[in-house]
């Protein structure tokens, strides 16, 4: 890519802007043969003709005048740029709205905040963990900067920005008999009582498949509303229970439940995505903050 010189850009905008070579000079304060050296220059290094002159000044050919869009263009948004940096380092706290599934704001979410807090240690965040239906509601009635949730379908007004699957398990307490398994079957399942989340969240899950949609008569022993009394129940040994490994992270690694991959074929593996509104320009401390995410994204998927 051809670098653009700055001053020869600089001083083509002000050469249309007055129509004259010599009228950019005096208000630029600097000699006309600095400035029509410049635009040569320029002229040179693009390759391509940029101006007419004429007996009483200059006017921009098409070329030009498609130059002098990118230049007004680039001054608007480095004009932006520099009030956003201006913005952080001053002090004044940016705010970043997340509404995450629970499972998600458990770990993930926490995990990039505290690297993001690094760089932009004045942002500020609101952290809403709920079932996808609320989680989607908060982005489209926009009081949710971004959304991070299972098995959601995006819309017209929203764009995912990043997707992975993961696969379902079994959970159980340590010493469980399904925790020495390499693979669980549902027909393994059939004689221990399962945990299952409500009704609702059921039905926007891949887990539906495996209650209303298979043959295999499992036991439903309790029904709950969050993520953490399912994990209670389970670790208390009142049942088994179906997830994701997302989210039982801190409880794996500390011994405290166990998780076995259900055999393939049984149910089709959970998605988890960020949405974010469609067609929205995001200031660059959000963006920032999105791209940390996606990092955390792909890591899932490793």
């Amino acid at each position: 890519m051809m670098a653009l010189i700055k001053t020869g850009l600089i001083y083509f905008d002000q050469a249309i802007r007055h129509g004259s070579i010599r009228k950019a000079a005096e208000s630029l304060n600097i000699a006309s043969s600095a400035v029509n050296r410049q635009l040569l220059q320029l002229e040179e290094e693009l390759d391509v003709q940029l101006f007419v002159r004429m007996p009483r000044g200059i006017r921009p050919t098409a070329a030009g005048e498609a130059l002098l869009a990118y230049i007004r263009r680039w001054k608007r948004e480095s004009v932006a740029l520099r009030h956003e940096m201006l913005r952080l380092r001053g002090g004044e706290r940016g705010h970043i709205r997340i509404a995450a599934a629970e499972s998600l704001a458990d770990d993930l979410v926490p995990r990039t905040i505290v690297r993001y807090k690094e760089r932009f240690p004045l942002i500020e965040f609101s952290l809403l963990a709920g079932d996808n239906h609320r989680v989607k509601a908060e982005l489209l009635s926009k009081e949710a900067d971004v959304i991070c949730a299972f098995d959601l379908t995006g819309t017209a007004r929203t764009a995912t920005v990043a997707h992975v699957q993961t696969p379902i398990g079994v959970i159980t307490p340590p010493g469980h008999p399904l925790s020495t398994l390499d693979r669980v079957t549902l027909s393994d399942c059939v004689p221990h009582a399962v945990v299952t989340p409500h009704d609702d969240w059921l039905k926007q899950s891949v887990l539906h498949d495996l209650f209303d949609m298979s043959d295999v008569p499992l036991k439903r022993v309790a029904t709950v509303e969050r993520i953490d009394t399912l994990k209670n129940l389970v670790r208390a040994g009142v049942g088994i229970a179906f997830l994701s490994r997302i989210g039982l992270e801190r409880e794996l690694a500390a011994g405290e439940l166990c998780w076995v991959p259900l055999a393939e074929g049984i149910v089709r593996p959970a998605s988890v995505s960020m949405l974010l509104q469609r067609g929205r320009v995001l200031p660059i401390y959000l963006s920032t903050f999105v791209d940390m995410l996606k990092e955390e994204f792909a890591r899932l998927g490793e």
